[in-house]
């Protein structure tokens, strides 16, 4: 996946067509270079790297199963996270078998 994919605020870290990333490594790469490619001041530059990675299998847990295709094809990782959220993102990214 190209990291021209990726669209980065000091906020958010939008990444179009997430779901065609599967792997926690191959995940973890793209993030490193988007990290590399965009000022230290984005959001995916101060937050955590495992925190984003379980969000994004998250997303990819509910677009295998069907659920909200339109909204999880994509993943928006924002800076900010609710502790409910990240709690959420924990539990199903476990459930995330498709590595």
């Amino acid at each position: 996946m190209e990291t021209t994919n990726a669209k980065t605020t000091p906020a958010n870290t939008h990444i179009t067509d997430s779901v065609t990333v599967k792997s926690k490594a191959d995940m973890r790469r793209f993030l490193e270079q988007v990290r590399e490619s965009v000022p230290p001041d984005m959001a995916v530059c101060r937050r955590d790297m495992e925190s984003m990675v379980r969000e994004w299998r998250a997303h990819n847990f509910f677009y295998h199963f069907r659920v909200f295709r339109s909204r999880t094809k994509d993943v928006d990782l924002e800076l900010k996270q609710t502790w409910w959220r990240e709690l959420f993102c924990r539990v199903v990214s476990f459930f995330y078998f498709w590595d």
